[in-house]
């Protein structure tokens, strides 16, 4: 069966660095799942997958645009060091969840701490990156 419109498709991947070394994986675990169309995945990767089927391996680079959109400096914003009572290993680099003031939780990055504010990151780590994967269709339904 080729992959259409709202199949479920089973599949493995590999994100691929610019010398091909894997960046990180799903093979040591079960195989991901998605719907077609329903923007469960990246949309470049979705795309790619279109009309392929069960046993076919591939590679795809994805533009930005396609894949974890681009990186936006709105993205980037202070917090009071206050919301961060209590946090004993608070450093840069931490990845967290915050609620932003649409009321949204948000996965963020602290990129810069200070004696009032903490500056996060609360785009994509692969936003603005043209990204490459590696594919196996384990199984369409």
């Amino acid at each position: 069966m080729q992959i259409a419109a709202d199949n479920t498709v089973f599949f493995h991947y590999s994100l691929l660095g610019d010398k091909g070394e894997v960046i990180e994986t799903s093979r040591e675990q079960e195989p991901l799942s998605f719907i077609v169309g329903q923007n469960q995945i990246v949309p470049g990767l979705e795309k790619s997958m279109l009309g392929k089927s069960a046993g076919d391996k591939f590679q795809v680079k994805i533009k930005s645009a396609d894949g974890y959109g681009d990186w936006l400096e709105e993205k980037v914003y202070d917090v009071s060091l206050e919301v961060f009572e209590g946090v004993e290993e608070l450093a840069v680099g931490l990845m967290c969840q915050l609620t932003n003031e649409q009321n949204e939780q948000e996965l963020v990055c602290v990129v810069e701490i200070n004696d009032t504010v903490v500056t996060v990151d609360s785009n994509h780590p692969y936003a603005g990156l043209d990204i490459k994967f590696s594919v196996e269709i384990i199984d369409v339904k």
